[in-house]
């Protein structure tokens, strides 16, 4: 499902599988249907040779999908450094921008802890103190080695339905993503930034802790906003509005791959330095959430009543939401 999903999306897609007759008499039963899959039955060691790597970039050209039946890859659980060093050189020569390996696991555990978006240097000190590994370390080791080598993604999910869409089509990612590591930037948000706050938002929007916004309203207001990104991606946002002698810090989002990554800490920071620099007094937050809270006392707020913020900012707020304030004085 998820690659039909991907190639009605007109995204182009390679599939590398070990030779299965279900899967080929099912791909061809598909294509019956309208979809455009195209088998390629090979040998491991063709997948870097020239003529191999041409015929499926023609296939793309036509906008196929192909999917390639390894002869002598037998499917198992068995690891096959060969076959992982050989399917990354086939889709670095067809210029992909992200390669998927699919197992048993959510991605890449370490010690007992789920990683989903780890630096490759964390991974080596990993491999250096001889941490625990999901997967043989050779396996591990060389993934990161190919993703140095070529800068390409590398994206290790698990095996199962919706993982490919959600890592190619939403913010929140399922599994572990080796990527190469770019400055993290803060800066002002722009209009062009809209569409990606607005994703950031929406699971916080469906679990009731962010109240709905309209992308018009956003619109109107991103001149408050602040984004983090990383790699280019907006991962983090957070609005400043003012209330008189006050600020509010409103709209804290964070993408949950990039979650307890001090992203958040460093952007509230950044906000509270901007509303010293225009002179108020305090800055004030709420959440519905206690772990947020805490985030909050960490960075110096003190629970305060809701009652005792500024009035502008009372008489447009729904005290019926079941929220807690908290305010961050400045001294003088």
């Amino acid at each position: 499902m998820d690659l039909r999903v991907v190639l009605s999306a007109k995204i182009q897609q390679v599939v590398f599988s070990p030779n299965d007759d279900e899967l080929r008499s099912h791909l061809e039963t598909l294509n019956r249907s309208g979809d455009q899959f195209v088998i390629f039955d090979a040998q491991v060691a063709q997948l870097t040779e020239k003529p191999f790597v041409e015929s499926l970039r023609a296939a793309l050209k036509q906008g196929r999908a192909p999917v390639v039946m390894l002869k002598g890859i037998a499917p198992g659980r068995e690891t096959n450094l060969a076959l992982d060093e050989a399917v990354v050189s086939c889709a670095v020569k067809l210029d992909a921008k992200k390669i998927f390996f699919a197992g048993e696991g959510p991605g890449l555990v370490v010690d007992g802890v789920f990683n989903s978006y780890p630096t490759i240097q964390s991974v080596r000190d990993a491999l250096g103190r001889g941490a625990a590994f999901n997967m043989p370390v050779e396996r591990v080791r060389l993934l990161i080695d190919q993703q140095e080598m070529h800068g390409v993604d590398i994206v290790l999910v698990e095996a199962r339905r919706g993982v490919v869409f959600e890592e190619v089509f939403t913010h929140a990612g399922s599994g572990t993503l080796l990527t190469k590591e770019y400055p993290n930037i803060l800066r002002q948000a722009v209009e062009t930034d809209v569409r990606d706050i607005m994703a950031i938002m929406q699971p916080y929007i469906a679990e009731g802790s962010l109240k709905a916004m309209s992308e018009d309203e956003l619109l109107r207001t991103i001149q408050t906003y602040m984004v983090y990104s990383v790699n280019g991606q907006i991962i983090c946002a957070a609005a400043l509005r003012e209330y008189g002698d006050a600020c509010e810090l409103a709209k804290l989002c964070t993408l949950p791959r990039y979650q307890a990554r001090g992203r958040a800490r460093a952007l509230v920071r950044a906000l509270l330095e901007e509303a010293k620099k225009r002179g108020k007094s305090s800055v004030f937050a709420l959440t519905v959430h206690a772990y947020v809270g805490e985030f909050f006392e960490r960075l110096g707020f003190v629970p305060v009543q809701r009652e005792d913020l500024p009035n502008e900012w009372r008489q447009r707020y729904d005290f019926s939401r079941p929220s807690k304030a908290y305010q961050y004085l400045f001294r003088s």
